[in-house]
């Protein structure tokens, strides 16, 4: 599948990379948005006294980390369009990778059932009330919750 991978200055300053999956049709709707997934902002830092600068990339959403995950962008905060360089693209597509890597091994490691955090022996249950609705956790006093 060919992606269109698309680097974007937004009117606040912020650039994002993404892969632009609908383009809005202004002519038609004049409120249609831009959809967009893997987006990941350019954070640019530098180091004045080495004369040095480097960058780095941040989900673009906070907890939009799920590279499967649609968000819609504002076609009017969008004020420059671009293709990005074959190395930031090549950098972009890394970024992705170990995101998604990161991603299966979150949910690996939270493969828990809900019977791991349900503790009832606590409880005197009767078996002909209906409790659906109640989810009683084992409580950690060492943690904070």
């Amino acid at each position: 599948m060919n992606t269109d991978v698309r680097q974007i200055v937004l009117s606040n300053g912020q650039e994002i990379l993404c892969e632009v999956i609908q383009w809005p049709d202004l002519d038609v709707d004049d409120s249609e948005v831009m959809i967009i997934r893997k987006a990941a902002k350019i954070i640019i830092q530098e180091n004045f006294k080495e004369g040095t600068r480097w960058f780095t990339f941040r989900p673009f959403m906070t907890y939009q980390d799920d590279n499967s995950s649609l968000c819609s962008l504002m076609p009017y905060h969008i004020i420059s369009i671009g293709h990005p360089s074959n190395l930031l693209e090549k950098q972009y597509q890394k970024y992705v990778s170990l995101m998604i890597q990161e991603l299966e091994q979150k949910q690996e490691e939270n493969s828990d059932t809900l019977s791991d955090f349900i503790d009832t022996s606590d409880y005197d249950i009767d078996s002909d009330a209906d409790l659906d609705n109640i989810l009683p956790f084992k409580i950690d006093p060492n943690k904070l919750n």
